[in-house]
C-alpha cells in the first residue's frame, strides 16, 4: 500500500523548481561553499533524476563515465508554498542534504524515505543541495572482512552498503549504478495532523472482508474520525500514547469480492481512506485501494514442496524475474502500464523482484494489483555475507524492511516475501556447513516483521532454500539451470523433481531480425562481431558464455553436429540465428509445459529474466527496446490460462493435457492427426472435450486415434511411418484455437519450397487469417505498425488460424511478412 497521504488542498506536491547537476573528485567539495573552488560546472536537468538518466539526456560528466568514482552534486531552487517538510522517497546512496547552505541530513540507506523540516526563506524561496559521495571512495575504507566471498561483484565490502547491485555486477549489465535521487521528492504541507506509522491488514472471514486500520498520529488535540473501506465505515477508537495518539478501527465488508491472479479470475479492489477531525479541522487521508484474498503455502504430500493456494485454489505460478526497462532510471514509471500489460499478455501471473535489483515504484505495485500479477519480493540481499551482527547495520536493514512492508499493506499482488537471493547458496557452494548458511536476521527477525505487517503473504528466508543443500532442486525453492546453463537433456526437468523454480531457463535469446539490425551496422555480422558478443551474458569466472549453451541445444533439437553448426555460422548466419531463435523458444515452452502438466511436482517457474539490459542476445525474453523476442511467444504458448500441453511419456505414448485456469468451463473439440512428410495424414480423429473451471483434463493421443501408432517412436518396430503429430483444439465453428506439434524425430532442419501458405488480412484491419497446406512450424509474423496477439506458432494443413493484433496507431498501416522455420518463402502483409 502507498504511504498514507493527505488529499485535497493539504496534499503533498512533487517538488518542482530549477535543477542543476555537477560532479567533482571524491571529497573535492564537502559543502556547497566549496564547489566554486572545486571548479564545479553546473548543467541544467529537467527534474530530479539518477545520474545515469541525466547522462542519457547528454548532461556532461567525467570522461570515463564511471559514476561510482565521483561525487555528484544536485542544486535546486524552489518555493515552499506553505510546505512544512520535504520528503525524499529515495536517495542513492551516500547522501548529504543542505538547505539554505546548512547541512540538515545525511543518509547511507538508499531504500528508506527521509523527511527534513524546511527552513524559512525570503518569500518562501529555498535552495537545496544534495551530494552523493563516491561509492568507490567509501569502499576503500578498512572494514571487517567477510567470512566468505562472492564472484558476483568486484568489491566484497558492498555488503556493508544498503544500495542496489544493479550496475555493479560487471558480467550481467553495463556499469550504470543507481546514484542520485531515484524516487520522487515531495513537499508536504503544514497540517493539524501528522501521520506516523500506519498498519492496515485485510483478511477474509467466510464471505466477509475484514480490515484492521491502526494509525499513530501527532496532533495538538485529541482527534476523532472514521476508517472507510468502499461504502463501509467504522469510527476510530482513540488512545493517548505519550505525545501521540493511537487510532484503531475494524471495518467489515460483507459479501466481499475476492482478488485473483489474472489467469484465474478478476481483480476487484476497494478504496481505503480515513476522515479525521482535529479542533474542528477535517483531514482526509487516502490509503489507496486494497484487495481481499487468501493465500496458503502448499508443501505437498511429502512436506518438502512449495506452492501457492490463492482463495483455496492451487495456482501454477509462471512468469519471470524482473529487470527495469531502463537501468539508469532505477524505479520504473515511464511506460510502465504497457510493460506490465505485455507481461500479462504472455500469460505471466507472477513477477519476482530479485535481491540484485531495487524495490520498485508505487506505480509498479499498483499496476500488479490492477492487472492481477503476483509479486515475489526479495529484500535487497544477494550472494554476500551481510554483517547483520553489527548494530548499526542491523538498524538500517530493520528500518528498510519496516518501510517496505508498510508500502505493501493491503496489496493483494504481494504474495511472497523473500530474505534475498543466493545468500544460502553462495555459502553452501563454498563448502561451509549448514550453521553458516543463514543467520538470525533471515531466520527470526525478518519473518517476525513480515508476519506483523503482512500476515497475508508467504515468507521464505532465501531463494534458493529448502534442499539438503540449498541449491538442490527436489525440495523447497530452487534456481533450476539443469536445462540451460548445465546443458542437461530436456528430460532432466522431470527427473530433477523440481518443486518451485524461482529462477530458471537462462539462455542467450536471439532477438528478432529488427533487433539484430538495430545493434549492428551495415557490414557487421552476428554472431562474430564484438558488439554482438558484448550482449551475450556469462556467469562470473566461467570459461563459456550463454551462446555456447544455446548452441548445445541447437545441436540437440535439430540433430546437427558441432562441426555442421560452425559451418552454418560461417556460410548462412541468418539461418544460424533462426535455428537459435526457435531452439531457445522450444526449450522454454517444453519445460514450462512439462512443469505445468497435471501430475508434475513443480508449482511455479520464473524465467531469468524479463528484459535485456543492453542490445543483443541477452537473457531477456524481451529485448533492450521492449520488443518481444521469439522466446517470449513460446513462453506465451505454454502459459496461456487455457493451455494445450503435450508430454512424451515414452512407452506410455503421447499424452495431451488441457489446463483451464479460468473460472468457467471450457468446451472444444480435440483433434489428433499423425502426418508423414508433414502432409500425408496417416491417422486422424477427434472428440469433444469439456474441462471444468480451474481444473485440467488429460487424454492419451492414441486413445483419440483409436489404436496403437507409436507416436513417440518409442517401440521402434521398423522405420517410423510419421514425422509429426499435430494436436489442435477446435471451436464449434471449426476455427483453430491452438495447435501444438510433436516431432518424434526432432525439429525439421530442412525447408520446403511450397507449404501452401496463405494469409488474408481482415477487412477491419485488426488481424489476419493464415492457413497452410502442410504442417508449418515456427510460423512468425514480423510486423511493423502492430503487435500480434500470438506468434511463433504451428499450423496444421487445412486448418485456418485467426490472429488479431494491436495497432501502434490507427493511421499507421500494418506491414511485414509471415515466415516459417520449415519454409523458404515469405508472405507479404500490407502495401
Amino acid at each position: 500500500m502507498p504511504t498514507a497521504t493527505t488529499t485535497g488542498s493539504l496534499g503533498a506536491t512533487c517538488l518542482a523548481g530549477e535543477w542543476w547537476l555537477t560532479s567533482t573528485r571524491p571529497d573535492a567539495a564537502t559543502s556547497p561553499a566549496d564547489l566554486t573552488a572545486a571548479n564545479a560546472s553546473w548543467v541544467a536537468i529537467p527534474r530530479p533524476m539518477p545520474v545515469g538518466q541525466a547522462l542519457d539526456l547528454a548532461a556532461p560528466g567525467p570522461a570515463d563515465l564511471r559514476i561510482d568514482g565521483h561525487d555528484w552534486w544536485y542544486r535546486c531552487r524552489f518555493r515552499t508554498d506553505g510546505a512544512e517538510t520535504i520528503r525524499f522517497d529515495g536517495l542513492a546512496t551516500l547522501a548529504d542534504v543542505w538547505l539554505a547552505g546548512e547541512k540538515v541530513h545525511s543518509s547511507e540507506q538508499m531504500f528508506v524515505p527521509q523527511r527534513v523540516a524546511l527552513r524559512g526563506g525570503a518569500d518562501g524561496a529555498q535552495e537545496l543541495h544534495l551530494r552523493f559521495a563516491s561509492v568507490d571512495h567509501w569502499l576503500a575504507r578498512k572494514r571487517p572482512r567477510p567470512a566468505w566471498k562472492t564472484r558476483l561483484v568486484d568489491h566484497q565490502q558492498l555488503r556493508w552498503l544498503r544500495t542496489s547491485l544493479l550496475g555493479r555486477i560487471p558480467s550481467w549489465c553495463p556499469e550504470i549504478p543507481i546514484v542520485g535521487p531515484w524516487r520522487p521528492i515531495w513537499l508536504e504541507p503544514r497540517s493539524p495532523l501528522t501521520v506516523g506509522s500506519t498498519r492496515i491488514t485485510s483478511t477474509v472471514d467466510g464471505t466477509n472482508g475484514k480490515v484492521t486500520v491502526e494509525l499513530t498520529v501527532t496532533s495538538p488535540a485529541e482527534p476523532s474520525g472514521m476508517a472507510r473501506i468502499g461504502a463501509f465505515a467504522t469510527p476510530f477508537a482513540v488512545e493517548a500514547t505519550g505525545s501521540s495518539w493511537l487510532l484503531n478501527a475494524v471495518v467489515l465488508v460483507p459479501d466481499v469480492e475476492l482478488w485473483w491472479p489474472h489467469t484465474h479470475g478478476a481483480q476487484p479492489r476497494y478504496p481505503a481512506s480515513a476522515s479525521i477531525t482535529v479542533d474542528g479541522a477535517p483531514v482526509e487521508i487516502s490509503f489507496g485501494r486494497i484487495g481481499f484474498r487468501t493465500l496458503e503455502v502448499d508443501r505437498g504430500d511429502d512436506g518438502h514442496g512449495f506452492g501457492l493456494r490463492i482463495n483455496g485454489t492451487p495456482v501454477f505460478a509462471r512468469g519471470s524475474c524482473w529487470t527495469p526497462p531502463r537501468l539508469s532510471h532505477g524505479a520504473t514509471t515511464e511506460g510502465l502500464t504497457a510493460v506490465l500489460e505485455q507481461t500479462r499478455a504472455a500469460g505471466m501471473n507472477m513477477i519476482r523482484i530479485g535481491g540484485t535489483m531495487a524495490y520498485e515504484s508505487e506505480a509498479f505495485y499498483d499496476g500488479c494489483d490492477d492487472l492481477g500479477i503476483l509479486v515475489w519480493q526479495d529484500l535487497m540481499f544477494a550472494n554476500m555475507d551481510y554483517p547483520v551482527a553489527d548494530a548499526g547495520f542491523a538498524a538500517l536493514v530493520r528500518q528498510e524492511a519496516e518501510a517496505l512492508f508498510e508500502r505493501f499493506q493491503g496489496r493483494p499482488s504481494v504474495a511472497v516475501i523473500c530474505g534475498g537471493s543466493e545468500v544460502e547458496q553462495q555459502a553452501a557452494m563454498l563448502g561451509l556447513g549448514p550453521d553458516r548458511w543463514t543467520n538470525p536476521w533471515f531466520d527470526e527477525e525478518l519473518p517476525a516483521l513480515a508476519a506483523l505487517h503482512l500476515p497475508g503473504a508467504a515468507y521464505v528466508r532465501a531463494s534458493p532454500t529448502g534442499g539438503v543443500l540449498p541449491f538442490h532442486v527436489d525440495r523447497g525453492i530452487s534456481h533450476y539451470y539443469g536445462v540451460g546453463a548445465y546443458r542437461r537433456p530436456l528430460t532432466d526437468a522431470r527427473l530433477a523433481n523440481v518443486r518451485f523454480a524461482a529462477e530458471c531457463l537462462a539462455f542467450s535469446h536471439v532477438p528478432e531480425p529488427a533487433g539484430v539490425e538495430a545493434l549492428l551496422a551495415t557490414g557487421e555480422q552476428a554472431p562474430h562481431h564484438p558488439k554482438w558478443k558484448a550482449g551475450v551474458p556469462r556467469d562470473p569466472g566461467a570459461g563459456w558464455d550463454f551462446e555456447d549453451v544455446r548452441e548445445h541445444y541447437v545441436e540437440t533439437m535439430f540433430r546437427i553436429s558441432a562441426a555442421e553448426l560452425r559451418d552454418l555460422r560461417a556460410t548462412d548466419p541468418e539461418r544460424y540465428l533462426e535455428l537459435g531463435r526457435v531452439t531457445t523458444g522450444e526449450v522454454v515452452a517444453r519445460t514450462i509445459s512439462e512443469w505445468r502438466r497435471p501430475g508434475s511436482s513443480c508449482r511455479g517457474a520464473l524465467a531469468w529474466f524479463y528484459r535485456d539490459f543492453q542490445p543483443g542476445a541477452g537473457w531477456g525474453l524481451v529485448d533492450h527496446g521492449g520488443n518481444p523476442k521469439p522466446a517470449y511467444w513460446y513462453f506465451e504458448r505454454a502459459a496461456r490460462p487455457i493451455g494445450l500441453l503435450l508430454s512424451d511419456e515414452g512407452l506410455n505414448g503421447l499424452v495431451v493435457h488441457v489446463v483451464n485456469d479460468t473460472p468457467e468451463p471450457f468446451r472444444a473439440r480435440l483433434r489428433v492427426t499423425a502426418y508423414r512428410a508433414g502432409r500425408v495424414a496417416v491417422g486422424s480423429d477427434s472428440r469433444p472435450v469439456t474441462v471444468g473451471g480451474r481444473s485440467t483434463g488429460t487424454w492419451s493421443a492414441e486413445s483419440i486415434l483409436g489404436g496403437f501408432r507409436d507416436l513417440t517412436y518409442a517401440y521402434r518396430f521398423g522405420p517410423p511411418d510419421l514425422d509429426v503429430v499435430a494436436v489442435t483444439l477446435l471451436a464449434d465453428d471449426g476455427r483453430a484455437i491452438a495447435t501444438e506439434c510433436f516431432w518424434p524425430l526432432g525439429l525439421p532442419r530442412g525447408r520446403s519450397n511450397d507449404l501452401g501458405m496463405t494469409a488474408t488480412v481482415h477487412e477491419d484491419g485488426m488481424g489476419l487469417t493464415i492457413e497452410a497446406g502442410a504442417v508449418a512450424t515456427g510460423v512468425a509474423l514480423r510486423l511493423q505498425g502492430a503487435t500480434p496477439a500470438m506468434n511463433y506458432l504451428s499450423l496444421e494443413p487445412g486448418t485456418p488460424l485467426t490472429i488479431g493484433w494491436r495497432r501502434a496507431a490507427a493511421d499507421r498501416p500494418v506491414t511485414g511478412h509471415v515466415v516459417a522455420l520449415n519454409w523458404t518463402g515469405a508472405l507479404r502483409i500490407g502495401p
